[in-house]
């Protein structure tokens, strides 16, 4: 049985106060805790250590005595041996008398609280002492470090709600994603769809707005743990299925609209349709292909604020005629003589 270094353990010094001591055993239990390693089979141990250290150092008694007797711990194995500079052992060697560590109502606890602040950890009370914490601390190989033959029914009760209660709030919430495809139309109009989780059927509503990729959450709606615990979420991907000639950017929609030819040269009405229906735009003479015009008010609509709208930019896109009549060839070289 090797002498157990506690403040090594912790990773503190001799003189360190109570509130690093506190620090210190906080980050180290977070980080051997067995649900954060379910990989390395040494976690739980080291988890265990860390929570021993902290049951002594962060006690004033328990500490003074660890201080004193430390790696002489075989010389005051005994009890009533008063060596070691006048420190009296014999009080915390009697067992099942209230005294000292040795009470019969006591029991080993690591308050998971210092650990995650409130949230979820291995139960109220530890157990597995190393064999050393037991002889230093006077320990019957009972079952209780601290003394006595076996637990009150009050502690034992106590176990049994405190690690049920630890048990599910530990539980890891499960999270469902899932994907729904959408047209640009179903977007700027919202919409909704159906979801089936397991045996449940929920409808979504998709609100208008809502962006390629975006994910809308719907908090309990997802898978509850194996264990018991709380539903999780639901996470809804939205894909948006963009139609040809369209492009999104924030909430501005950019079309592009074929024009002919001769509406580019000699300017004219051209329609455009848009998701809110149809516009008609004015195409000015001598109009070059990819000069854009803003329709004002007729982009996607803010997600969460339908009625605050971008604006549609019209691409012009000069459709140049594959076959030409006779006539037409001969005007169109006529053109290119000037």
């Amino acid at each position: 049985m090797d002498y157990k270094d506690y403040y090594d353990i912790l990773g503190v010094g001799r003189n360190a106060s109570e509130k690093e001591i506190k620090k210190a055993y906080r980050k180290k239990a977070a980080k051997f805790h067995p649900d954060r390693n379910p990989d390395d089979p040494s976690a739980e141990e080291k988890f265990k250590e860390v929570g021993e250290a902290y049951e002594v150092l962060s006690d004033p008694e328990k500490r003074e005595l660890y201080n004193k007797v430390g790696k002489d711990w075989k010389k005051y194995q005994r009890a009533g041996d008063n060596g070691g500079g006048g420190f009296d052992w014999s009080q915390y060697a009697r067992q099942g008398e209230g005294q000292g560590f040795g009470g019969g109502q006591q029991s080993y606890r690591v308050n998971m609280d210092d650990i995650f602040g409130g949230a979820s950890g291995q139960g109220g009370q530890s157990e597995g002492f190393s064999s050393f914490f037991e002889t230093l601390f006077g320990g019957s190989g009972g079952g209780n470090p601290f003394g006595g033959q076996a637990q009150s029914r009050q502690g034992q009760q106590f176990h049994s709600r405190g690690h049920q209660q630890q048990h599910q709030q530990r539980a890891p919430k499960k999270n469902i994603t899932a994907t729904a495809t959408i047209s640009l139309k179903e977007a700027f109009e919202g919409t909704s769809r159906t979801v089936r989780i397991g045996s449940e059927k929920m409808k979504i509503k998709i609100p208008a707005g809502i962006a390629d990729g975006q994910k809308l959450k719907l908090k309990g709606k997802g898978s509850a743990s194996a264990r018991g615990g709380q539903r999780g979420d639901l996470l809804l991907a939205i894909s948006v299925d963009m139609p040809e000639k369209y492009e999104r950017k924030g909430n501005n929609l950019y079309y592009t609209q074929p024009i002919d030819l001769y509406t580019a040269v000699l300017g004219g009405d051209t329609t455009v349709s848009t998701l809110g229906g149809s516009a008609k735009l004015n195409i000015p003479a001598g109009t070059s292909g990819g000069k854009l015009f803003k329709l004002k008010g007729l982009g996607m609509p803010a997600f969460g604020k339908s009625s605050a709208k971008g604006d549609l930019y019209v691409r012009i896109q000069i459709k140049v005629p594959k076959k030409l009549s006779k006539e037409e060839k001969e005007l169109f070289e006529k053109l290119a003589e000037q």
